[in-house]
């Protein structure tokens, strides 16, 4: 028997468009004699659409498609995910249509961190074993579910995840929808990686972040190649088809370019996925930027070919204080420094958007993951953008993925001066990461160390939880090595950074509400998370600084 996998692009919301491509990969299906033809989950219309969901036209739209694909079965077997819509009544399902008669089965609702299944879908336990042709005994499944049969057909639409590949396993037809289907803040990438397992052999695996078509023999003993699962490739993906599917994939990209790692990262990735053509770099000096800082975006605007411009934006602050104060009796130099950081970082947001908006493009975040979750930024100022690329990355994951970039482009894009020379349990940098908006200016995170926390902090760990691991010493040995290297083995020291950044993270939780959606490489990210500005931890904080004397 013969099946043909589509690992398909399903473009959410645009059921007509994926439906007339389905029909398409069904005739190619036809005409390579293949027995049966199986589609992702939620083919038709894309799976993230949020409250889409809720609105009855739609669904009955999209319901309407079912009869269409259905009448294509006359002499191949079609599998399919879609919506089932009857009588205000939604159902999450997997077809399997041959010869115009179909089996359903209906998805149990999960709660995902990206989604919650049952604000939009009732659950139904419909299942019945399929026999199909050769007595092979098929099963209708989602996900990694595995029943008792022949073999499992599996339908899904699975996000990548940069720390948990997935596995399937026994006698299954998994197939995986791929491309980028976005709800709220969250700009999930599907990662394809369709694939046939049988008598514990891989007989097909797909290629992950691409579309694919795969005519598998069932009864075949070759066996297949594993294919990698790389961050820059999905990246790629996410960058491309937000670009395409948002803005029609016309668009100028504006980046600010500082000098710095995060957004030479981001200049970079641009480049890489959309083309030099399209991306644009300004550097927008204020007085406290080093000759060096300016150099590296000079350098790094050349090396990618891009169009470049550079300038200061000393004249537009002092403009922007003197409006203050003759306009309206207030004078900077009488309030805190952070007053007139956040006056420059503004200016920079403003001129940003101005060349966007005179180029008929679009500005680019370049905050990584840190910043967003202690909300080191200015709003307004380098908070803005359509899109963050690295908004689901931390600093320490930045450095790998900088060396990717420069080995791809096979010369330094990226300055290498920004990276961290780690030695032993030192940490020597060259330039370390920096604002520059007031003088010899340093970023406070502790680089590595807060990376840990921000990773895993209410994920996969509590505080109650850390900071009983802290006190019995059975943190992993990995961040244990961060801890003494900023002397945070005192008690005393060590609740005095955890309480600033718990703290400065609650404070600013308001910012990460009007952050721009960012490219998600983790289930469980900041984007899909419900904000609390409450300091819940304190308690547990005070209790710990009264043992040890803070």
């Amino acid at each position: 028997m013969k099946a043909a996998l589509v690992t398909m692009n399903v473009k959410a919301g645009q059921c007509a468009e994926n439906v007339q491509y389905m029909k398409q990969q069904i005739k190619r299906a036809k005409e390579d004699g293949a027995d049966l033809i199986v589609f992702p989950q939620n083919a038709v219309s894309g799976y993230l659409l949020g409250d889409v969901w809720l609105d009855e036209d739609f669904c009955r739209y999209a319901d309407s498609f079912n009869d269409e694909l259905i009448r294509e079965s006359e002499d191949i077997a079609i599998v399919l995910g879609n919506i089932r819509y009857r009588n205000r009544r939604r159902f999450n399902a997997a077809f399997f249509a041959y010869q115009k008669k179909t089996h359903m089965r209906v998805k149990q609702n999960e709660l995902l961190p990206y989604i919650q299944d049952a604000l939009y879908f009732e659950e139904n336990p419909i299942n019945s074993a399929i026999e199909y042709k050769e007595d092979m005994v098929f099963a209708l499944n989602f996900g990694d579910e595995i029943q008792l049969a022949d073999m499992n057909i599996n339908l899904d639409a699975r996000p990548y995840d940069m720390q948990k590949a997935y596995h399937p396993h026994g006698n299954v037809i998994y197939v995986n929808a791929c491309g980028m289907q976005n709800m709220d803040h969250s700009v999930m990438l599907m990662e394809g990686g369709s694939c046939v397992l049988r008598n514990g052999k891989c007989l097909y695996q797909a290629p992950y972040f691409q579309e694919d078509y795969a005519l598998v023999d069932l009864a075949s003993q070759k066996e297949d190649k594993a294919k990698p699962r790389s961050l820059l490739a999905a990246l790629t993906m996410g960058i491309q088809q937000f670009d395409a599917q948002v803005f029609a994939g016309k668009l100028p990209w504006i980046v600010g370019m500082s000098g710095g790692l995060d957004s030479s990262v981001t200049a970079a990735l641009l480049v890489y996925a959309l083309g030099k053509q399209r991306v644009y770099g300004y550097n927008l000096a204020t007085r406290h930027n080093r000759d060096i800082t300016k150099s590296n975006a000079r350098q790094e605007a050349q090396a990618l070919g891009i169009a470049y411009r550079e300038g200061a934006i000393e004249a537009l602050v002092e403009a922007t204080e003197t409006t203050l104060l003759q306009e309206y009796g207030y004078d900077v130099k009488q309030y805190p420094i952070l007053v007139k950081e956040n006056l420059q970082a503004r200016a920079r947001g403003y001129l940003l958007n101005s060349f966007a908006g005179m180029l008929g493009g679009v500005v680019v975040n370049n905050a990584n993951k840190v910043e967003v979750a202690l909300g080191y930024c200015t709003l307004y100022g380098d908070s803005i953008g359509a899109l963050s690329l690295i908004g689901d990355l931390t600093k320490v994951q930045l450095f790998a993925l900088s060396k990717e970039l420069n080995d791809v482009f096979a010369k330094e894009v990226v300055p290498h001066a920004l990276l961290p020379d780690v030695q032993g349990d030192a940490i020597t940098w060259e330039m370390p990461p920096s604002a520059e908006l007031k003088e010899d200016q340093l970023d406070p995170m502790k680089w590595f160390y807060h990376d840990y926390l921000v990773e895993h902090l209410g994920k996969d760990m509590s505080v109650s939880q850390y900071l009983k691991r802290y006190e019995d010493r059975t943190l992993d040995e990995e961040v244990w090595r961060w801890i003494c290297y900023y002397g945070l083995d005192d008690p005393k020291a060590f609740i005095e950074d955890l309480e600033w950044f718990l703290t400065t993270k609650e404070r600013n939780a308001f910012k990460g509400l009007q952050l721009p959606p960012a490219i998600c490489v983790h289930h469980d990210n900041f984007t899909n998370r419900k904000l609390s500005q409450m300091h819940k931890d304190q308690n547990l904080l005070a209790a710990f600084k009264q043992k040890y004397g803070g």
